[in-house]
C-alpha cells in the first residue's frame, strides 16, 4: 500500500491556511506529522481525518438544539457545572501589582521557569 505524505506548503494550499497555521496544528496534536530528516510530512490520509466533520450542536437544527439546551441536566452535570463556577469564581481576586511590574516580572520569568526564584520572590523585588 502506497501513502502519499504531503509537505507543509501542500496542506496549507489544500486548507487554504497559513503554512504557520498548519505547523500549530501539527504542533498542538490537531494534525499529525511525520518528520523526515528536518522537514514534516503529513500523510494524505491523516489529511482526510483532520477535515472529517466532528458531531456537535453546530450540526443541530434550531428546534432539536433548543431542546437539548432546555432539557434537564443530570445531577453530574449540574454538580459539575457548580465546580466550575467556584473555580472561576476562586480565579476571581484582586491582584495590587501595577502593569508596569507586571512586564518588568514577566521578562524575568527564565529564573522562576529555571529554579532561580520563586514568583513572590521576583514580584517583591520588582514593587
Amino acid at each position: 500500500m502506497h501513502v502519499a505524505y504531503l509537505t507543509v506548503a501542500e496542506v496549507a494550499k489544500r486548507l487554504r491556511l497559513h503554512e504557520m497555521t498548519v505547523r500549530r496544528h501539527i504542533k498542538s496534536g490537531r494534525l499529525h506529522g511525520v518528520r523526515a530528516g528536518r522537514r514534516i510530512r503529513v500523510p494524505e490520509e491523516e489529511l482526510d481525518f483532520f477535515l472529517k466533520p466532528e458531531k456537535s450542536h453546530s450540526a443541530m437544527g434550531p428546534e432539536e438544539l433548543k431542546t437539548w439546551l432546555m432539557r434537564d441536566l443530570t445531577p453530574g452535570e449540574l454538580e459539575q457545572r457548580r465546580e466550575w463556577v467556584a473555580g472561576i469564581e476562586g480565579l476571581q481576586r484582586p491582584i495590587d501589582i501595577n502593569s508596569a511590574t507586571l512586564v518588568r516580572v514577566s521578562r524575568r520569568e527564565d529564573e522562576v521557569l529555571y529554579g532561580d526564584k520563586t514568583w513572590k520572590e521576583l514580584i517583591a523585588e520588582e514593587s
